[in-house]
């Protein structure tokens, strides 16, 4: 197929790595700025948008800053392309009743990329947790944005920015989607987040939620403060707590002073090869798992949070 990345920063990269391993497809990539290196990658380089009308790439990967995904999706849209956004859908909702509009209309697939649905102890979790009676659980997400992405400055990221989807709420928001997929539908939410020190701009660095669902209450924290680097979920049912590290990809169970380990492959393209191949396989399936329509509910629960 022909497949069109727009915004080749770390992640359009990744994607672009990922989909030349699978072979099959013939790769583009829209490429606007002035001075831009070229890329160490098997991409055909596109420089204006005339370029990609003559191209007529039958999907669109939006993988440029966050306030940029809907104009840009619009645009893909109206050339009939299929839509792999990178999360989160956007900083706002201004456009997006316009887009999912556009969507409809043309029966466009689309899907917003939470990789994170494809970790191994998260798909381990899916699974193992369905029978269970859960009383309470903790996700804590905790990395120093400043070590992000070494090549940049972090004050210079786009991550730094409020309005342009920076702050932990957005960037972070895998943990939200995650959450819902493991325990329910977010059906409230309270808390506390802000800007607490100099590592971004003006984006808030650090958050603390407590969320209800269906099947457990939830306490959600997130930061970009930390030297240690720590991303897990502790689970606590009736009769077993479980404790999953998603960076070490292990999960512990702990039950009757016993406990058991569960220890999954580490490598860091696991999660992103199964999305794109679950993406490509169900490119003619508009109801495809986390399509706009899905993704949009608990995007906009966020946003209202956010702008509170």
């Amino acid at each position: 197929m022909r497949i069109c990345i727009f915004g080749l920063g770390s992640i359009g990269k990744r994607h672009a790595q990922v989909l030349q391993g699978l072979g099959g497809h013939e790769i583009f990539a829209l490429r606007t700025a002035k001075g831009q290196e070229p890329v160490d990658l098997k991409v055909h380089e596109l420089r204006n948008w005339k370029e990609v009308e003559a191209v007529k790439p039958e999907i669109a990967l939006i993988t440029n800053p966050t306030y940029l995904h809907i104009d840009t999706a619009l645009r893909c849209a109206k050339l009939n392309c299929h839509l792999f956004i990178e999360k989160p859908i956007d900083s706002s909702v201004d456009k997006l009743a316009l887009l999912m509009k556009e969507v409809k209309a043309r029966k466009l697939t689309t899907y917003v990329a939470y990789n994170l649905r494809f970790h191994p102890a998260i798909e381990f979790l899916k699974k193992y947790l369905v029978a269970k009676k859960i009383s309470h659980a903790t996700i804590y997400n905790s990395s120093y944005f400043g070590r992000w992405r070494p090549n940049q400055h972090h004050l210079k990221s786009y991550a730094s920015y409020r309005k342009k989807g920076g702050g932990v709420i957005l960037e972070l928001s895998h943990e939200f989607d995650y959450m819902e997929w493991l325990f329910g539908e977010m059906k409230a939410i309270s808390g506390w987040f802000g800007k607490t020190s100099k590592v971004t701009v003006d984006s808030e660095d650090m958050m603390d939620a407590l969320i209800k669902t269906p099947r457990a209450l939830v306490n959600l924290h997130c930061d970009f403060l930390s030297q240690k680097a720590q991303r897990f979920l502790k689970i606590d049912c009736v009769d077993e707590t479980i404790v999953a590290d998603l960076i070490a990809s292990r999960v512990e169970i702990e039950k009757n002073g016993k406990q058991k380990i569960k220890q999954f492959k580490t490598e860091r393209n696991i999660a992103y090869i199964k999305q794109m191949k679950y993406f490509l396989n169900n490119i003619h399936n508009p109801k495809m798992m986390n399509n706009l329509f899905e993704a949009s509910r608990l995007f906009t629960k966020i946003i209202e949070f956010r702008e509170k």
